[in-house]
């Protein structure tokens, strides 16, 4: 007689896939390799391990960046750990002020690791200008792919399931990490905007509504007005201790003299350019959450405060992607 279930076999290691004891173990297995380095750090996120240095000089960077990641690579070998040099790459960020120098690779062992213009970092594609135009690019074209799929069995679904499906294939493109490149290009912004009016479209198979009609059926708000609503998240959770080490030193709360209700809470940063400024979340986190009314901002948990930013909309942002055009003035 045919059974179903296979026989019983004593498990003598391992833990079970996807549990919370694996990354536990292994946290506690990797943690001393902070120890080892000296003069650079390292981005740690499981088993994904990223050296990083900032310097002056671009020559001290590459030497001690050099140094520091041959020391990485030793303690994997020293602790029976292999890494894959088919994930190992170099990117150098630099300021366009400072003399550029054309000494731009690494040796690590006998592998030369030379600079390169992007590379993709936990699903995220850096290039060397942090303006993050490639990956935005591909979130787009990704989008678009999705999009024609769903023209073609448009025909066959209910209003119900286009907008289930747009909402998880097409939407759901621009939910991951979204912080890290909502400040991009308004050009890109515009392309994100069309792709979301004609998912829109789709799924309400109407030409006669205009976008913001679209949005206002759909009881929805544009991509990166849902990513103003993150970014005030955030700030709530660095309000209230909630968020890693990193992201708590990015934003510093204002200590005021006076009754704080009539204050502004967060220091503004001091800036002077535009890519490198007044456009990163570092400068843009405290002016959106002055945005706020009281009775979101005085939310008691985070929940309560996630629940009550969903349907604020962010009237008043002076961010560039928010800035309107007017005939003969520009943006304003």
């Amino acid at each position: 007689m045919y059974s179903p279930l296979s026989s019983w076999k004593d498990l003598k290691y391992g833990v079970p896939q996807d549990s919370i004891l694996g990354p536990l173990l292994f946290n506690i297995f990797i943690n001393d390799i902070f120890y080892f380095l000296d003069k650079s750090n390292i981005a740690n996120y499981a088993d994904d391990n990223s050296t990083y240095v900032i310097e002056n000089d671009i020559i001290s960077l590459l030497k001690i960046l050099e140094s520091e990641t041959s020391e990485v690579l030793n303690w994997f070998k020293t602790n029976e750990m292999k890494s894959n040099p088919d994930k190992c790459h170099l990117i150098i960020a630099e300021n366009a002020k400072r003399l550029y120098s054309n000494v731009s690779y690494i040796y690590l062992g006998n592998e030369l690791l030379e600079s390169e213009n992007s590379v993709k970092l936990l699903g995220v594609q850096v290039d060397n200008k942090l303006k993050f135009d490639e990956h935005v690019s591909k979130l787009i074209k990704q989008g678009n792919q999705k999009l024609h799929a769903l023209m073609r069995i448009s025909k066959f679904l209910s209003e119900d399931k286009l907008r289930l499906i747009m909402k998880t294939f097409i939407e759901s493109q621009f939910n991951y990490c979204p912080l890290i490149w909502m400040f991009s290009s308004r050009t890109l912004n515009n392309k994100i905007n069309r792709l979301h009016e004609r998912a829109l479209r789709v799924v309400y198979k109407t030409d006669d509504l205009t976008f913001q009609n679209l949005l206002e059926k759909d009881n929805s708000m544009t991509v990166h007005d849902r990513n103003l609503q993150k970014l005030c998240v955030e700030m709530f959770k660095v309000k209230h201790g909630m968020s890693p080490p990193p992201v708590q030193e990015l934003f510093k709360a204002k200590v005021n003299s006076h009754n704080p209700r009539h204050n502004k809470e967060w220091e503004v940063p001091k800036v002077r350019t535009v890519n490198n400024g007044t456009e990163s979340i570092r400068y843009r986190g405290p002016m959106t959450w002055e945005l706020l009314p009281d009775h979101i901002k005085q939310a008691n948990t985070l929940e309560e405060f996630k629940r009550k930013i969903k349907i604020w909309k962010p009237l008043g942002c002076t961010c560039r992607i928010c800035k309107e055009f007017v005939f003969n003035l520009g943006f304003l």
